[in-house]
């Protein structure tokens, strides 16, 4: 039996009183619906549920309306109603158990208030899911844990219950559950075993129907038709080729043999018998030493669980508070620093917007001083050319000075020339001068000039008064 559930697994919980309020009235007023199938697939989480309940719903079998969706480790989809799941984990955590919980699920753990309130809530969704549908299919691998409790549900809704029950190497199963949650090899054992279990013991007496995985995808249509023949369901849609996509090796990730399993020490003897057991029940449904065998196992394994179990799912859950407050506090360390984080984005910001400013602002300096540039640039060219005139003006003259002056030079050289020609001649004048009036004074002084004087004297007498006296 499970702990009691926690406190803190009430959460939303409602009074006995409530219940019946609540729950009483509707069903008291509700009609029964016609007679309907529901075609309920049964197993271990990973083995194969989702393709035996897509094959079964291309068949014919409605599907809910909310179906949980594809992902990575399961790429083809799970065909399961995602709002009774949420149900499910609902209920077991107020059970104090889980998904995961390889103990025994008892209904009584709820208490009666709950336990009624969960089975008018499971009734509304599967109303809510399916409609009226005369066929459909539900799968939810947690129900494996509770089919009496589902049973009882449909019988009450005028719903006939046909099982098809599903099994899948546990070494195959064991992988997958170490690659999609990390789970180790001695806990997925268990949980196998109890899903098993609890199903085969639930259903005995009922239409049910053994296939295995590997059977399936061996040969999907003898599958097919083996569940037809044992069910004694006759499909809306008889052959549909599509089945053949979901049963398919290209999804088969994780394989295991059936000596693989026997052979391998790891493996626990309850799980090896139950797994035969099992393997017997395919072969023939009504294999009364099989079941007695898997009697057997369970018994032996429940007269552990409730000690071993308890001291396991504690420790677990001591650890997962552990680990759920150290998330809160690095939950509200990364919230601080997301803050500040924030805040420094913010100043940033803001400091990107001043700089972007700033960058506006010199890019317009940058272009009125490029037209200022220009500007000078154009002026200093047109200087330049006006000084390039000036320069040519200048040497122009400079020239013509230049031309003047070799002129004057050649004429003031030509006019020295002159002037020393007629000093030349002047000096050789007077010397000619002096010469004769060297001779004039020697006539002067020669005696012949003394006595010729009174008759030169006469003469320039009369030449200045020739008429007198």
């Amino acid at each position: 039996m499970n702990k009691r559930p926690l406190p803190e697994n009430l959460r939303g919980a409602v009074s006995d009183q409530q219940v019946a309020t609540q729950a009483a009235p509707e069903t008291r007023a509700k009609p029964k619906p016609a007679k309907r199938i529901c075609i309920m697939v049964l197993g271990m989480h990973r083995s194969g549920t989702s393709a035996l309940t897509r094959a079964i719903s291309l068949l014919g079998a409605e599907l809910p309306r909310n179906t949980l969706g594809a992902n990575p480790s399961n790429p083809a989809g799970h065909w399961e109603p995602s709002p009774l799941i949420e149900l499910h984990e609902q209920m077991l955590a107020e059970a104090g158990s889980r998904w995961d919980d390889w103990r025994s699920f008892e209904q009584t753990d709820l208490g009666a208030a709950r336990l009624r309130f969960y089975k008018a809530e499971i009734a509304k969704l599967i109303d809510e899911e399916y409609g009226s549908a005369p066929l459909f299919v539900l799968k939810e691998p947690r129900i494996s844990r509770f089919v009496p409790l589902y049973a009882e549900i449909l019988k009450r809704m005028n719903v006939e219950v046909r099982y098809v029950l599903t099994q899948r190497n546990p070494l195959a199963v064991i992988a997958s559950l170490e690659k999609r949650d990390g789970f180790t090899f001695g806990f997925s054992a268990l949980l196998w075993l109890r899903h098993e279990l609890e199903a085969e013991r639930a259903t005995r007496g009922k239409s049910r129907v053994f296939v295995s995985y590997e059977a399936m995808l061996d040969d999907w249509r003898a599958g097919v038709d083996k569940i037809s023949d044992a069910l004694q369901v006759k499909w809306p849609r008889p052959s549909v080729e599509a089945i053949s996509t979901h049963f398919s090796t290209d999804h088969q990730h994780h394989t295991a043999s059936a000596d693989l399993l026997y052979a391998d020490p790891r493996i626990a003897d309850w799980v090896k018998q139950a797994y035969s057991a099992l393997e017997d029940l395919e072969r023939d449904p009504s294999d009364v030493v099989a079941m007695a065998r898997l009697d057997a196992v369970r018994i032996s394994f429940d007269s552990v669980t409730p000690v071993f179990g308890e001291a396991f799912f504690r420790e677990v859950d001591s650890r997962a508070r552990k680990s759920a407050q150290a998330g809160s506090q690095l939950q509200r360390l990364a919230d601080e620093r997301a803050v500040e984080i924030d805040r420094q984005a913010a100043e940033l910001a803001k400091l990107r917007q001043e700089i972007e400013a700033k960058d506006a602002h010199l890019m317009q300096q940058q272009e009125t001083l490029q037209h200022l540039a220009g500007e000078h640039a154009t002026g200093l060219e047109k200087l330049r050319l006006e000084t390039a005139a000036k320069d040519a003006e200048l040497a122009e003259e400079r020239g013509a000075h230049q031309r003047s002056v070799g002129e004057s030079t050649a004429r003031e050289a030509d006019l020295i020339a002159e002037i020393e020609r007629e000093r030349l001649g002047a000096a050789h004048l007077l010397q000619e001068s002096e010469i004769l009036r060297a001779e004039i004074q020697k006539i002067k002084d020669s005696s012949s000039w003394k006595i010729t004087y009174p008759i030169r004297y006469a003469k320039s007498l009369f030449k200045r008064n020739p008429g007198g006296t």
